[in-house]
């Protein structure tokens, strides 16, 4: 599908400096400074050689300048020969210049090896050293790719080969024994021989034996000359070459192609080919040898391309379609192999393969009638070509580059047409994906096309040929089928232009043709406006300064884009108001970052978008740099669709706007804005109507696929369009996510529901849509990515500003799921409710939660005469639903009908379920409620049907067995609702319930229970179990009892106070209700609360108590916290240490620290070289659970065992473990806690020491309080700050994250006395 668009043509002028009127013999390309050496003379009248540099600037500077040696006829090799008259000047056999080493070498026919030493000073001239000498004089030569070996054939029939600095590598004769080497044996392939040809005699011939077999009789035209071409890699190189060969009838000539190593050893040596003449280039790729072949009589006459294997058999033939009388010059490959050059007497033909078919992509005419003296590729710029002629080059340069259609709807008919020669293929791949090198029709032309375009309508084709531009009127548009193309106009191009030359030509709007032509130094683009007879005016003309490289139309066909020589970007914008007034525009855009080769055009908004590929794969957007290992791209409206080295297709989103594209990466992997394709695919047709992408593969072959993006921008139009039926077909088939029908647009669905429903029609679709929904978004999830980026203004500007209504916030609090289903089944209840019972079901299934019993419900409500329906219901529901919970909902709604049905569905055994259905049936209905209800555990339904009963199944009062049912279920609240109006019934519930509460520990309410039912003394049993001293002492005062009992209560209830460290709540009831002021104070002491009990013994006038329990109490409080405090400085000073030590341990040696003990520490029996799988992803991955696999793969590496095990190992954070830095953190923690907690304690013990005159001790529990604080702030920062490295953690999905920061903690500062702090 890609042909060849010639991107440059210039033409360079050569004047000799050193003697006057040298022809130019030879040129070569110096690829290091984009330069060209030029070697001119000898002539035929002139023994003088002058060796030129033209640099890109056209400065020549003369290298160097030389006689060269005359030689007699007789002298010069065979095939070799001076004209008549002339005195027998040499003649250049080679040229090559070695830019590393800065010198060219020249052989010449008479024996000569010319060395050439440029001197880098501008005004210099080289040293020129003649650095060997053949007597028998030289027939061919030429350099390996790699510049290393130098191939010499001689006059003697030999062939030599020297190294660079030309030291003898091989001297090899050729021999008539060379021949026999070879026993050549070809079975075959790909011949019509091996074709079965049925039953006859015909089909069981031998197919290795051909019916004719080639002696090797020579060409009528052969021109006796021995030529030599490399393979790419240097390995092998080929001669061709005339030998003697001696038959029956005496001796011949015959063509023969020896392959030789690059050790000079014969390798293989060719079949007999009728015919062969002297041409032959070996494919630098390495698979085919190329010569000509020229069969004068016969079916098969013409000049055919013939290929040789290495191993000297025939590998196929094309037709040249040349004449027979044709002269050939030349025939070469260039540097890549994908273009064969032959040369003619006046032009030159450029051949490609595709498919095993080749395709004749240009001929090109040359511009005067002296026969071309060379062509030569470009060493490493694959399309660009020179032709030398005496006194000028012409340099061309071409591109690939698509002949395509529009690709706007609705025209976007994905119209592909392919040059070959005479014929035009044509393809529109939306109506019929023909196959390369097949064609839908074919467009025959007087000439070979140089170029061609199709208009934005499909129905008109401009070509380009050598002499003419041919219009062709065509429709896509045929009912039963589509014409074939025929020319129906021809405009000589000399109407036109009468000296440039065309070069190309592209449509801009349906009736304007734009048309390049070549001046010598600058280009002109005409445009060319037709009317409906195809009559043409010239309605444009515009000359640029620089020479235009390509031109690309715009996606909106209303200007088109012109790249210049310079990089420069211009644009020609037309317009047409009424049909006869056309306004035109000129303007520069902008200029590309550097020369494309290929360039597209596009508008979004008021922004343009210039796109251009260079030779090196950098793909621009403007001054953007889209990618760097590009290999094509198309354009549209919407997007940029581009391939990479990769093999990843990707998409861009043209957007308006200042902001660069944006532009996905390689490693995308869930980014529907990139996806794998076949290795070397390159884009060909985009369809935007169709949703679909055309490829084509390095062999030829074309891949439709349909990317996810562009279906997804399809679904979105439909959708805009309320065409619901067409997006969820699309869904359908692409397998997009069915969300996006509501997502897109939740609104618009909403309004259309009913529309939607009625589009659908289908019960399948309905199903098939209702059941996929999720409650994701998937606008902002899964295909955010195929959404241009920024804020969409026009759903912006359709937000409402209304109050919020309460069904409005009700509507808004439904889940997604629940808000359609709701929708669908408002439509299917008014208007469907008989013809999609399927869909209702489905609907209600598929809420969240599943309403499976207004599904069943309606189920149930088919009758015994509408079985079939039924049955059909029960399976969609089954097949919706677990068949065993749909067992369990049917048993809910009471219908056991229904619930026998729904069990023959399942699995289970009839000897399961039938006794079960069976004896409920002897059941009253209240009973077989209750059992149902019981059996699915539904308790309190339960209880409301076994209250409903008065009498159980032997007659007697159903209250005790309420009682047993309450208790066994614990429903005692139920209960109490049921019989809130039911006073004796109530009781006997409390009753229940308070004991129930007592047993469970709830010692309070079951008092406050027991206290409503007037039973003070489990009341007070309650009270005092629980502590509470209040209540308890309160029902001892309701209850009247005995002041004994009240002293026995009062003392249990201050023990047990003591206990719970309630000291003040002890202190009390000592004091006040157990007449013990001892005890009391003693408790106040404990709990540091030394102002209460001086306060209560200076009230009970007992000052003695001051003396005898306080002061020794405050003693014993002060060693106390003395102690504490001591035991937090110490293990604050010691674990600080250590997490310092373990983190500069970390950070010396991670490995070491992270993989367990010291190498030093290891038996020597046991291997410590990491494996796969032992060595971390992270160093850091130990405390994840996670592995060097599975920290990849998602998959943790502890079972539960092991984690029990690990989080033991945590929690002792034994010395030396990977744990003991958490330890250490997480130990300062607590010790934090403990210090803020005992804060209290310690002011209150300062102030009572103080108060009994003991400032002494009371500064230095103050002085220890404030310095640990203090301490303690200092370092909590360190302690509780981790490095990002440590804080690196995997996700199951194998991705890293930083897990959250530890919180520090806070420590409360100690309240000093100020009477204190002042020593």
């Amino acid at each position: 599908m890609w042909n060849l668009l010639q991107t440059q043509r210039s033409r360079v002028t050569v004047e000799s400096v050193s003697a006057p009127d040298l022809p130019l013999t030879k040129a070569f390309f110096n690829v290091v400074n984009n330069s060209l050496i030029c070697l001119l003379g000898p002539s035929d009248y002139q023994y003088e050689t002058e060796l030129q540099e033209i640099k890109p600037d056209g400065t020549v500077k003369l290298l160097a300048a030389w006689f060269t040696t005359p030689l007699a006829e007789d002298s010069l090799p065979s095939g070799l020969s001076v004209p008549e008259g002339a005195f027998g000047s040499d003649r250049v056999i080679d040229l090559h210049f070695f830019p590393d080493s800065n010198n060219a070498v020249i052989v010449m026919a008479g024996g000569e090896i010319v060395n050439i030493e440029v001197d880098e000073d501008p005004e210099g001239e080289g040293n020129v050293t003649v650095v060997g000498s053949v007597d028998e004089g030289f027939t061919a030569a030429s350099w390996s790719p790699d510049e290393e070996i130098l191939a010499l054939t001689t006059g003697a029939k030999s062939l030599i080969l020297l190294s660079r600095q030309f030291d003898q590598v091989a001297d090899f004769e050729f021999s008539a024994k060379d021949i026999t080497m070879s026993s050549h044996v070809s079975v075959g392939w790909g011949k019509k021989e091996t074709q079965f040809e049925g039953k006859g005699v015909k089909g069981r011939r031998d197919p290795t034996l051909r019916q004719a077999i080639d002696e090797g009789v020579l060409s009528i035209k052969d021109d006796s000359q021995t030529r030599i071409s490399w393979r790419g890699d240097g390995a092998y190189l080929c001669v061709n070459s005339v030998d003697t060969v001696a038959t029956d009838i005496g001796e011949c000539l015959r063509r023969t192609i020896r392959v030789f190593s690059r050790d000079g050893v014969l390798d293989s040596v060719s079949e007999p080919v009728d015919g062969l003449e002297s041409f032959v280039s070996w494919r630098p790729s390495g698979n085919l040898i190329a010569s000509v072949q020229r069969i004068v009589d016969g079916e098969r006459r013409g000049l055919d391309v013939v290929f040789f294997e290495r191993n000297g058999l025939r590998r196929g033939e094309f037709k040249t379609r040349l004449l027979t009388d044709e002269t050939i010059l030349d025939v070469q490959w260039n540097v890549d192999s994908t273009v064969l050059a032959i040369l003619l007497s006046n032009r030159i033909q450029f051949w490609t393969v595709n498919n095993y078919y080749w395709y004749l992509k240009q001929e090109l005419y040359l511009t005067k009638e002296e026969p071309m003296r060379f062509m030569r590729w470009h060493t490493e710029r694959p399309l660009t070509l020179i032709l030398g002629q005496k006194d000028f080059m012409e340099i061309f340069e071409f591109a690939s580059s698509l002949y395509t259609g529009s690709k706007a709807p609705p025209n976007d008919s994905g119209v592909l047409m392919v040059a070959d020669g005479k014929n035009l293929k044509i393809t529109p791949l939306k109506i019929a994906n023909t196959p390369p090198p097949m064609a839908f029709r074919t467009l025959e032309l007087a000439s070979s096309s140089a170029h061609a375009s199709i208009n934005v309508s499909n129905d008109l084709i401009a070509v380009l040929e050598h002499s003419e531009i041919e219009l062709a009127q065509w429709s896509l548009l045929g009912s039963k089928s589509i014409a074939t193309p025929t020319v129906t106009k021809s405009i000589p191009l000399t109407e036109l232009d009468l000296v440039g030359i065309a070069r190309q030509l592209r449509f801009i709007s349906r009736n304007v043709l734009a048309v390049l032509f070549d001046y010598p130094h600058y280009s002109r683009v005409s445009l060319l406006k037709f009317n409906n007879d195809l009559e043409y005016d010239i309605v444009f003309t515009h000359d640029f300064e620089a020479s235009v490289v390509t031109m690309a139309p715009r996606t909106d066909h209303r200007a088109i884009g012109i790249e210049l020589a310079n990089a420069d970007v211009w644009e020609i914008c037309s317009s047409s108001d009424d049909g006869e007034t056309y306004e035109i525009t000129v303007s520069k855009i902008l200029q590309l970052p550097e020369r494309c080769l290929t360039v597209g055009d596009a508008i979004v908004g008021d922004k343009i978008y210039v796109f251009g590929l260079a030779s090196n794969g950098r793909l621009y957007a403007n001054q953007q740099r889209i990618s760097v290992s590009c290999t094509s791209f198309i354009v549209t409206e919407n997007y940029l669709l581009y391939t990479t080295a990769q093999n990843f297709l990707k998409f861009v989103h043209l957007t308006a706007g200042d902001a660069d594209l944006d532009v996905v990466p390689d490693a995308a992997n869930d980014d529907e804005r990139s996806r794998a394709i076949e290795r070397g695919g390159k884009i060909v047709s985009i369809m935007p109507s169709k949703v679909a992408v055309v490829l084509q593969m390095p062999r030829g072959n074309l891949e439709t696929i349909y990317p996810r993006l562009l279906v997804l921008e399809g679904v979105r139009r439909n959708i805009e369009k309320r065409d619901y039926l067409e997006a969820f077909k699309a869904c359908r088939i692409h397998r997009v996510n069915l969300d996006i029908l509501y997502d897109y647009d939740p609104q618009l669905f909403m309004d259309n529901v009913e529309m939607f429903v009625k589009a659908l029609g289908k019960v399948d679709y309905l199903d098939l849509f209702m059941s996929g929904l999720t409650n994701e978004d998937v606008t902002k999830t899964i295909y955010k990515a195929t959404m241009p980026t920024g804020v969409d203004e026009t759903a912006m500007a359709s937000l409402s500003l209304e109050p919020v209504t309460a069904d409005k916030a009700m509507e808004d609090h439904k889940s997604k799921i629940n808000r359609i289903c709701d929708a669908i089944l408002g439509v299917l209840l008014q208007s469907y409710s008989k013809s999609h019972t399927q869909s209702i079901i489905t609907a209600y299934v598929c809420k969240h939660p599943p309403d499976i019993e207004a599904a069943l419900t309606l189920i149930a409500n088919f009758g015994h005469d509408d079985q079939e329906n039924l049955t059909r219901a029960i399976e969609h529901i089954c097949f919706l639903q677990d068949v065993n919970k749909l067992y369990d909902y049917a048993l809910g709604i009471y219908d056991l009908r229904l619930a026998l049905l729904i069990a023959r569905q399942s699995q289970k055994d009839p000897r399961e379920y039938l006794p079960f259905i069976n004896d409920l049936q002897n059941h009253v209905p209240l009973r077989r409620r209750f059992l149902l209800d019981e059996h699915l555990g539904r308790h309190a339904k339960a209880l409301t049907h076994l209250t409903g009963m008065k009498y159980d199944d032997d007659g007697k009062e159903i209250f005790p067995e309420v009682e047993r049912f309450i208790v066994k279920h614990v429903l005692y609240k139920n209960a109490l609702q049921i019989y809130k109006y039911e006073p004796i019934k109530q009781y006997a519930i409390l009753t229940l319930f308070a004991k129930y509460l007592k047993q469970n520990g709830e010692f309070k309410e079951a008092g406050l229970a027991y206290e409503l039912l007037g039973d003070y003394n489990d009341a007070l049993d309650s009270y005092v179990l629980g502590t509470h001293w209040r209540e308890a002492l309160a029902v001892c005062s309701m209850a009247n009892s005995a002041q004994s009992d009240v002293h026995d209560v009062s003392l249990k209830l201050a023990e047990a106070l003591l206990e719970a460290r309630q000291y003040k709540d002890s202190a009390t009831v000592y004091l006040e209700y157990c007449r013990d002021l001892k005890e009391a104070v003693l408790a106040l002491c404990k709990g540091f609360f030394y102002s209460d009990a001086i306060r209560i013994i200076l009230q009970q006038n007992t000052a003695k108590f001051i003396h005898e329990l306080l002061e020794p109490a405050l003693v014993d409080g002060f060693n106390t916290i003395s102690e504490l405090l001591s035991d937090c400085r110490g293990q604050l000073n010691a674990q600080i240490e250590r997490l310092r030590e373990l983190r500069v341990k970390k950070l010396e040696d991670p490995m070491s620290y992270f993989e367990g003990a010291e190498e030093s520490d290891i038996p020597d029996n046991v291997s410590i070289a990491p494996s796969e799988m032992s060595t971390s992803a992270s160093l850091f991955t130990r405390y994840t659970g996670k592995t060097a696999g599975t920290a990849q793969t998602g998959a943790s590496r502890k079972t539960v065992k092991n984690r029990r095990r690990e989080e033991r190992k945590r929690a002792r954070g034994k010395k030396g473990s990977v744990y003991e830095e958490e330890y250490l953190i997480n130990s300062i923690g607590r010790l934090i806690d403990r210090i803020n907690e005992t804060r209290g304690d310690g002011r209150r013990l300062v102030e009572g020491l103080m108060r009994r005159g003991m400032r002494e001790r009371a500064l230095e529990i103050q002085r220890r309080y404030v310095e640990l604080v203090g301490s303690l702030n200092m370092c909590v920062g360190e302690v509780y700050t981790i490095s990002e490295r440590d804080r690196q953690r995997y996700d199951d999905e194998g991705n890293m994250y930083l897990a959250p920061e530890l919180p520090v903690p806070k420590v409360e500062d100690f309240e000093k006395m100020e009477i204190l702090d002042y020593d």
